[in-house]
């Protein structure tokens, strides 16, 4: 009776700190990813849900509120790693709203492998935040933030955090602000060109402005997206820090400290 009893206890620990798990690996950068095998996260899951319960104290509760809490410790862990993934879409974002704007909205790339479609521009500014982010350790910062929610509130809470949805909602119009601050060179430079080649039209009618602007426009936007690089990998750093201070704030709010 006494194991029977000690396996239901470490059962319910054992999946409720999973759950949580679950919620950051499907929602963060890389661990997110379509590159990433299903196979390969469900292991991952299963991994950090051994190495991270021996050090997580968890009290017995009725099957019910063991449920609840099962779908709490989940969401819990999809706003933790919704934080990196907001941060993240800001270049995939930039790079759409930029594509627009040169006027290549219909030239969207499909990847059948991804099961997505996007612009050439959006995925290089991805992948160039997303490496940066692997480089300056972005995925062993995410796992302490991961042990860190743990210590700030128990897996057995039933009772949703609605400060800590209320802090990610609003990091959502800051998301956007600096998806216009990273895409207004290029739509700075689109702007010059449109109006430059708006007046060259007014002064000759004869010529088709249409087929100038856009094979210029696409030219000199990606050489300002050449000179854009390197600043983009001085910033991406201080970004990814942002990234994980709002984590901390995060996890103040859930441990109901502020």
């Amino acid at each position: 009776m006494t194991i029977s009893l000690a396996f239901v206890d470490l059962t319910q620990e054992y999946f409720l700190i999973a759950a949580r798990i679950t919620g950051l690996i499907f929602t963060a950068p890389v661990f997110g990813s379509a590159y990433v095998p299903k196979m390969l996260k469900v292991g991952l899951i299963v991994i950090l849900a051994a190495v991270l319960a021996p050090s997580v104290k968890i009290m017995t509760m009725p099957t019910f509120l063991w449920v609840l809490a099962l779908v709490i410790q989940f969401a819990i862990g999809v706003l933790i790693g919704l934080v990196l993934a907001l941060f993240m879409s800001v270049f995939g974002m930039a790079g759409q709203i930029v594509t627009y704007q040169l006027g290549l909205g219909l030239a969207i790339t499909s990847n059948p492998a991804l099961e997505e479609s996007g612009s050439f521009l959006a995925e290089w500014q991805s992948l160039l935040a997303l490496f940066v982010f692997v480089v300056s350790g972005g995925l062993e910062l995410s796992v302490l933030a991961l042990h860190a929610s743990f210590q700030a509130i128990s897996p057995n809470v039933t009772a949703f955090p609605l400060p800590a949805l209320s802090f990610v909602i609003g990091l959502m119009s800051s998301a956007l602000t600096m998806t216009l601050l990273v895409a207004f060179p290029l739509l700075l430079s689109g702007l010059v060109v449109n109006l430059a080649v708006g007046f060259l039209s007014r002064a000759f009618p004869q010529m088709n402005a249409y087929f100038i602007a856009l094979p210029v426009n696409i030219g000199v936007a990606l050489l300002v997206f050449a000179a854009m690089i390197p600043v983009l990998m001085g910033i991406l750093p201080n970004f990814w820090n942002k990234a994980f201070t709002d984590i901390s704030r995060l996890l103040v709010l859930l441990e109901g400290k502020a």
